[in-house]
């Protein structure tokens, strides 16, 4: 693992930074951690500790959002069957499930469709196109997908179907002769929906047409469980809209009336624990994106959508039994990977990672890239091989703009998509070669040696004597947590252990620190590896960490994360 380079925020202004803490009677060490991310107000402050749904964006300021009404609308009064196409991640599964469920409940006449995968591949596929035909469908609706589609929507067209587009990812320079387009990214920014991910578009769908028919917008509460469960999955910035729908969503999923939610909690050993962003992402996630990266996705939303509790149950456990072999899957492919990286990868003439092999499952090599640019900090692009073409998957850093890099590698792929940090692309067997040196070539000129240190940040210094009940209680109410908003991060210098380290689990270092009479159990995961050198120093260390509350049996208690330390 690289060395991180520590860097502090911003110091906020120290007068503003009193007066928020004088008028909200906040700690001063939490209101310059409000300041730095930018709530300067007591109302601000308000709204960030006490959101409220009905400070959620009017739904019509999205461009299309009145096209696509009018036509759903006329779709239900005239009795055309609609049909929603989804994509095979979290983000595509919970819109599908959402818009299914909402179009159902005001008298739609509806089904739903997701690619498969292995044989289609992502967004709009005449496959699609056609089972729309064979089953009578007047419109079809696109949610987390559809924003390139150009042929596609042709197709579908010259079959007499109409589309309605809804997707949150970046245009194409041609946008589909769709009936309505419904992004984000096609409103001018600076609003609080300019992140929204695919199941928040839809969300925002379904609020214009609750309000277009006249229905109590309060029912779509009763949802929030599934926007919050795509939008901590699609890992989109928790700040605005999303902050909120995903703070009651969170909630929601806690006290759910969907017999899949609650059989998923069950398995998953969440059901009566609260539920954070880190577990959807971790824990509930994994479990729904694994039917789609092996196979059907469709499975997870009948999960999501069925009321009965017997089906739920027999879903829930099918998609525990479908993780564990993508948990394998994932570990053969980043052995594999890892021996590449070494035959292949040189940090001091490379400064991006491109693998391709194969006989690689496409559906987890989004997961090997994620890991190896947390292992090297570079972009990687990792190319699954079948039947002479390849099915790429790529994560970035934050100096690096995947989407804009693949667009320099156009005329290489057959096609490609995505955004900043995560995108995928189609290519031909025979223009690998030309593409690994082209991609590199751009991330050498894009990158300096500088952007491949990961960067560490630190929000402040603070005394661990600081971390009262109370204190750990105005902590909590950041949440939740997620990029844009992230867990606050502290530095404390010249601290003592107290005892000797010790490994626990997969290679994770467990230790406690004393400051003056309190002792403070620490751990730092996948850092085992680190436990002799603490173990043999006899001086003070300087700690980055993480304060937080974990369960155990009911109870909570307060644990440091480690997120890295020097040897003072």
């Amino acid at each position: 693992m690289l060395q991180a380079q520590w860097e502090f925020s911003k110091t906020p202004n120290g007068e503003t930074a009193r007066h928020i803490s004088d008028t909200c009677k906040l700690p001063m060490p939490i209101s310059s951690l409000l300041m730095s991310r930018q709530i300067d107000t007591p109302e601000r402050v308000r709204q960030f500790f006490e959101p409220r749904l009905n400070e959620l964006a009017d739904p019509f300021i999205l461009t299309g959002m009145d096209k696509a009404v009018d036509r759903l609308v006329r779709a239900m009064r005239e009795r055309e069957r609609v049909m929603v196409y989804g994509d095979y991640d979290v983000d595509g599964i919970t819109s599908t499930s959402l818009m299914y469920l909402v179009l159902n409940r005001l008298g739609a006449e509806v089904i739903y469709y997701l690619p498969n995968r292995l044989i289609e591949g992502y967004g709009l596929s005449p496959d699609g196109i056609d089972y729309a035909v064979e089953h009578g469908v007047g419109v079809i609706l696109t949610v987390d997908c559809g924003i390139t589609a150009v042929s596609e929507v042709e197709y579908a067209r010259s079959k007499g179907i109409e589309v309605i587009i809804s997707d949150h990812h970046q245009p194409g320079p041609e946008l589909p002769l769709a009936s309505a387009i419904i992004n984000p990214k096609l409103i001018p920014p600076g609003t609080q929906i300019d992140d929204l991910c695919g199941v928040g578009v839809a969300f925002k769908l379904a609020q214009a047409l609750y309000r277009a028919l006249s229905q109590d917008e309060a029912e779509l509460e009763e949802h929030l469980d599934l926007v919050a469960l795509g939008t901590a999955a699609d890992i989109v910035p928790l700040t605005g809209e999303n902050r909120i729908i995903t703070k009651y969503g969170l909630r929601q999923i806690e006290r759910s009336n969907k017999p899949g939610l609650k059989s998923l909690c069950f398995v998953s050993s969440l059901m009566g624990r609260s539920i954070t962003t880190g577990q959807i992402v971790f824990v509930l996630a994994p479990r729904i994106n694994a039917v789609g990266r092996l196979g059907d996705a469709k499975t997870a939303v009948r999960l999501l959508t069925t009321r009965d509790e017997g089906v739920a149950s027999e879903i829930a456990h099918h998609l525990e039994s479908e993780n564990q072999k993508r948990k394998k899957l994932d570990e053969e492919t980043l052995r594999q990977a890892l021996q590449q990286v070494k035959r292949n990868f040189d940090p001091e003439r490379d400064r991006a990672i491109v693998l391709a092999n194969e006989g690689w499952h496409q559906g987890v090599i989004g997961i090997v890239a994620s890991r190896l640019v947390e292992r090297f900090h570079v972009p990687t692009v990792m190319i699954a091989i079948d039947n002479g073409e390849g099915k790429g998957s790529a994560r970035s850093i934050a100096a690096f703009d995947l989407y804009d890099a693949f667009r320099e590698c156009s005329d290489l792929v057959l096609r490609y998509g995505g955004h900043k940090y995560a995108a995928g692309m189609s290519i031909a067997q025979d223009k690998i070669p030309a593409f690994i040196e082209r991609f590199k070539r751009v991330a050498m000129e894009r990158l300096t040696e500088d952007d491949m240190v990961p960067k560490l940040t630190i929000d402040s210094r603070l005394d661990p004597d600081a971390l009262t009940e109370s204190f750990m209680d105005t902590l909590e109410g950041f949440a939740p947590f997620g990029p844009q908003n992230t867990r606050p991060v502290f530095v404390t210098d010249n601290i003592q252990l107290a005892g000797n380290p010790f490994v626990v689990g997969n290679n994770h270092l467990k230790f406690r620190i004393r400051r003056n009479s309190s002792l403070f159990d620490c751990i730092g995961f996948n850092m085992g590896d680190r436990a002799n050198a603490l173990g043999s120093h006899s001086g003070p260390i300087d700690m980055v960490y993480v304060p937080e509350r974990t369960e155990w049996d009911n109870n909570k208690r307060l644990q440091l994360r480690v997120k890295d330390f020097k040897l003072s």
